[in-house]
């Protein structure tokens, strides 16, 4: 089982997605890696938190 795929699997607590597995998955990024990196940790951070809350409803 390769890397990315372990962190599927199991990511850290807190995050659906990590940022490196989505960026494996898009590829080469043209641009300011920085600022669309912080935007899907906030993105990634609510997708968590909104799950969680249904989950414990």
């Amino acid at each position: 089982m390769s890397d990315k795929e372990k962190q599927l699997l199991n990511p850290d607590p807190g995050v659906c997605l990590p940022w490196e597995v989505k960026l494996a998955e898009i590829g080469e990024f043209p641009g300011n890696e920085e600022i669309v990196k912080k935007e899907w940790e906030k993105l990634d951070d609510f997708a968590y938190n909104f799950i969680w809350f249904w989950v414990q409803r």
